[in-house]
């Protein structure tokens, strides 16, 4: 049974409050994501700061970039993820280089817009949760000088992953996720205390750039060592291996 469509002069009065609501959203949305940088800037001490000066918008009004380095705060930084980050979900870019910050939380997988992390320099981090591994669209991700020992596997459902810098952790053994970044084109290990890599590495074909100097990668398996030969052939020149057993 078909319905008849309403007066015109219905229909038409009706279109016009849908376009009045969606506007009202849009405009609600813009005057949110505004007050949370706001909200978080103050909370933290950072008043003299002005929301341009650490926040990028869409045209919609939506912050897409948010960046908390350390460059331009006083004092120790950041030492707490604020919470209200996660308020500003069309998020691709989040910055918090330098800062001290203590814990990331689990929660960090519902920026499901995030194409960038950048943690790095945050030395008493210490760890990262498995929600990470929800970051779907995550294409770099920044973990230098974190002090870090491990990775959850859930890092190896960052299929997007491109980009992975870790230098200056603690890693003896790379975790076996990230033979599962089928995306990844870069990863940076120097300065680490590494002893061995992944044999499944060698089967990464689009990982063209490996950075693994200042290490302890003195035995590595024949295939193993022509594999890191070929994405960094002085890559032998920098490692500690005058105290190694051969």
């Amino acid at each position: 049974m078909c319905h008849k469509l309403p007066p015109a002069p219905l229909l038409f009065t009706s279109v016009m409050l849908l376009v009045s609501f969606a506007f009202a959203a849009t405009v609600a949305a813009q005057h949110d994501d505004r007050a949370v940088v706001r909200s978080i800037l103050d909370k933290n001490g950072l008043k003299d700061m002005t929301v341009d000066n650490v926040a990028e918008f869409n045209r919609d009004g939506r912050v897409i970039v948010l960046n908390l380095n350390k460059r331009g705060i006083d004092g120790v930084g950041l030492t707490v993820f604020p919470a209200e980050i996660f308020r500003l979900t069309a998020l691709k870019g989040l910055f918090f280089k330098g800062n001290a910050l203590r814990e990331l939380p689990q929660d960090i997988g519902v920026l499901s817009e995030l194409v960038e992390l950048n943690l790095a320099d945050n030395i008493d981090l210490g760890a990262i949760p498995s929600g990470i591994g929800s970051l779907r669209n995550l294409k770099k991700l920044d973990i230098r000088y974190c002090g870090l020992t491990d990775l959850p596997p859930e890092v190896g459902n960052l299929k997007n992953l491109e980009s992975l810098q870790m230098w200056g952790n603690g890693f003896i053994e790379l975790p076996n996720c990230i033979t599962e970044l089928s995306s990844l084109k870069e990863l940076y290990l120097k300065n680490n205390k590494l002893t061995k890599i992944p044999y499944d590495m060698i089967k990464m074909d689009n990982l063209k750039y490996v950075d693994v100097q200042l290490n302890y990668l003195c035995n590595l398996l024949p295939e193993v060592d022509a594999w890191m030969v070929s994405r960094d052939r002085r890559y032998k020149d920098h490692q500690y291996c005058d105290n190694v057993k051969r």
